[in-house]
């Protein structure tokens, strides 16, 4: 448990349930921070009774409990945990990744019209591996479509799934944010419909702007849906490996999705990928702000004293390297 930190503004701190936590709205109540931790301890129980993915276990197990300071090229400051385990379903790592595409995607569609939230499902299924297939072919039918070309001109697409712990089924359905014309919502479920072979039928589909973004890469799945279940969790992991859940076309093709499993560190003020490295940050010095985002309230004088020796150790490691 990481101990209690006082803090008098507006950030949020690590371990303080009596001062609460600050949330944002595509943030639901599992991924505050202390239900993360308290959700990583209960992946890691349910991991170590599947069949097929117990070596994930000390990945997961080691993910978010050390900490680095970090800084950019435009001397903003923030905190990495030391050890991410890339994991789809590790609380911490998916909402890095969302963080980190939410940063992104606000930033593309900053001053863009015609938005539309759309969320297409199909009918639920006993089989992930086969119902996740289906749902990306008719999606492909989808957008090749004359009325998708008619109305739409490019969009973001997010795969979710929900389980149904009482029936054992699954529910994948797709979360799209689109740019276009007005798609009246009869002429766009026919679309789909026809496209599922009759299968599915939109859920809904409304106007949308930037902060719709949060809404559509919330998470993957609601991880504690799969707690206590290592044959459905054993079933979803084998089902999403190595699958592009996040798939841009047309006018969001620009938008980097490619790394959003392993983003690197990234600064998640302004973007910048020129950072330095400094030291390791106690738990006591963790905080959270009004964004989410760790901060390392650390005395500046260590501050300085660390960067002053970063830099100059890596300027000393660069000017070894043999020339281009």
């Amino acid at each position: 448990m990481i101990p209690v930190n006082k803090s008098t503004d507006r950030r949020e701190v690590v371990d303080s349930p009596a001062d609460g936590f600050f949330a944002q709205e595509f943030l639901s109540d599992e991924c505050r921070l202390l239900d993360r931790y308290e959700l990583q301890k209960e992946l890691v129980e349910t991991l170590e009774q599947t069949k097929n993915h117990r070596h994930l276990v000390p990945r997961v197990a080691a993910c978010h409990h050390t900490f680095r300071h970090w800084r950019c090229d435009q001397n903003h400051d923030w905190a990495e945990a030391e050890h991410s385990c890339s994991v789809r379903v590790c609380p911490h790592d998916s909402r890095r990744r969302s963080l980190i595409l939410a940063g992104r995607m606000e930033k593309f569609l900053f001053g863009m019209t015609g938005l539309r939230y759309v969320v297409f499902a199909e009918r639920n299924t006993l089989d992930l591996r086969e119902g996740v297939r289906l749902l990306w072919e008719s999606w492909t039918s989808l957008r090749r479509s004359v009325r998708w070309k008619k109305y739409v001109r490019g969009c973001i697409v997010a795969m979710e799934v929900t389980y149904n712990r009482e029936e054992g089924t699954w529910h994948p359905h797709l979360n799209v944010l689109m740019e276009g014309e007005y798609f009246p919502f009869e002429e766009l479920n026919q679309a789909w419909i026809a496209a599922t072979e009759g299968r599915g039928q939109t859920s809904f589909i409304r106007a949308a702007d930037v902060g719709t973004v949060r809404e559509l890469i919330k998470y993957v799945t609601k991880i504690s849906d799969l707690m206590g279940k290592p044959e459905a969790l054993d079933e979803f992991l084998s089902a999403v490996f190595r699958r592009r859940l996040v798939r841009t076309y047309g006018t969001f093709y620009g938008l980097p999705v490619d790394d959003e499993e392993n983003p690197g560190i990234v600064c998640p003020d302004c973007q910048s990928r020129t950072v330095v490295r400094l030291g390791y940050v106690p738990s006591y010095q963790i905080s959270l702000d009004e964004k989410g985002i760790l901060r390392a309230d650390r005395p500046p004088w260590v501050t300085d004293s660390e960067l002053r020796e970063a830099t100059q150790f890596n300027f000393y490691e660069c000017s070894r390297q043999p020339a281009a």
